[in-house]
């Protein structure tokens, strides 16, 4: 509120991270992105962004000093793209703050933008649909149109075509972050696909999803990056062997690294490895929920 007691034309959104539960490349496209099948699932891990009107321009704060605050951030770009596109005679300040971890295939940067593009929607009554909104997200990032409707989805294409799913049970996973920051372009660009390799089928993965059964669920985690992440940076290797003597359920990594996270069987569950976890000083460590479908 400002002295007038007058509430300053803004609005206030949280950005929540993913997970990648499943993630198979099938193939180089000619566009040069690969053909992808992958489960994305949001999770409460969020960024918090505010949405002030100025009279011009897109300015963007962040706590976080590492971060471009700058049009090579895609908050800025999403700003930009909606300005310029909807025909805006208005401004914007985008106050940021990350918690999310930054290159650790949570998506933080693609929810940010999503976010954005969700809030200027509402905040100038622009009137877009979901649709329209997926449209632009889809010109920014591969992730980003997952999380115009986020919850837990089946994303294809090169990720733009989204197929929700509906889960209505809570899963419980760690969340371990190792402070090793990964580009995903050079993950994709060490990657070789063998075509001679079986692909894996999703459909296995959906039907446990569908079921909610824990174990099922673990069993069938997968992520065809891993291979290539562990090439790129053997760090990880050991990591992975690390987090193995905890009592997950499964255990993987999400995206193009480098988080990896651990389904467990309950929050009881989640809380008593934390506790452990951070005492081995393996990095940082969330207990985190998956966003349920109301």
């Amino acid at each position: 509120m400002n002295k007038n007691n007058r509430e300053i034309n803004g609005i206030s959104l949280k950005a929540p991270a993913k997970i990648n539960l499943f993630l198979e490349i099938l193939g180089k496209r000619d566009d040069g992105y690969h053909e992808i099948e992958t489960v994305m699932q949001e999770i409460d891990l969020v960024d918090n962004l505010q949405f002030e009107e100025i009279r011009e321009g897109v300015k963007l704060k962040c706590n976080n000093k590492n971060i471009p605050s700058d049009e090579n951030n895609l908050v800025c770009k999403a700003a930009n793209l909606m300005v310029n596109e909807c025909g805006i005679k208005k401004g914007v300040l985008i106050s940021l703050e990350k918690n999310i971890p930054v290159g650790a295939g949570l998506g933080g940067g693609s929810s940010d933008a999503a976010t954005t593009l969700k809030a200027l929607n509402s905040l100038w009554k622009i009137g877009l649909s979901d649709v329209d909104l997926v449209e632009f997200a889809a010109r920014l990032g591969s992730d980003i149109p997952f999380f115009i409707k986020g919850k837990t989805a089946l994303c294809s294409g090169r990720g733009e075509k989204i197929t929700p799913i509906e889960v209505k049970s809570e899963m419980n996973y760690l969340v371990i972050f190792p402070h090793i920051n990964i580009s995903t372009a050079t993950i994709y660009r060490n990657l070789k696909i063998d075509l001679t390799k079986k692909r894996k089928d999703v459909s296995f993965f959906l039907n446990a999803l569908k079921n909610s059964k824990v174990a099922d669920i673990s069993k069938l985690l997968f992520n065809r990056l891993e291979e290539v992440i562990f090439a790129t940076y053997p760090d990880l290797l050991h990591v992975k062997s690390s987090l193995e003597h905890f009592d997950f359920c499964g255990l993987s990594v999400s995206g193009s690294g480098s988080a990896f996270f651990g389904l467990c069987n309950d929050r009881r569950q989640a809380e008593a490895i934390k506790g452990k976890v951070e005492l081995s000083g393996i990095g940082s460590v969330f207990a985190v929920t998956n966003v349920i479908t109301p």
